[in-house]
């Protein structure tokens, strides 16, 4: 049986961020994940970098009911996080690989 439809349940969001190279990815990962600590309603964040997608994908698990609403808010949080410990030498953009709901486990 379907539970309550305001239960939240969590769902991972796969963010690739375009546009940086890895030294550049590589670089600013420490600081990222700091800055991601300070929102504690984001989970299981990792950032590392995607070859076959050619930039630096951000996974995290985020509470909600709706996987395609909560990826597109969850993007402007990423995309402060990384604006703000990246220093590009290019511009950058960001494309939201997957918004799928997961286990809680």
């Amino acid at each position: 049986m379907l539970g309550n439809f305001t239960d939240m349940v969590r769902i991972r969001v796969i963010i690739v961020v375009l546009g940086l190279t890895k030294a550049e990815a590589t670089a600013a990962r420490p600081s990222l994940l700091d800055e991601f600590k300070q929102r504690d309603w984001l989970t299981r964040v990792s950032a590392s970098w995607d070859a076959s997608r050619g930039g630096l994908a951000v996974t995290l698990d985020y509470e909600g009911n709706d996987a395609t609403l909560s990826g597109e808010a969850i993007l402007d949080e990423v995309r402060d996080c990384v604006v703000s410990c990246l220093q590009a030498s290019t511009d950058i953009s960001f494309e939201i690989a997957e918004s799928s709901f997961t286990s809680v486990a």
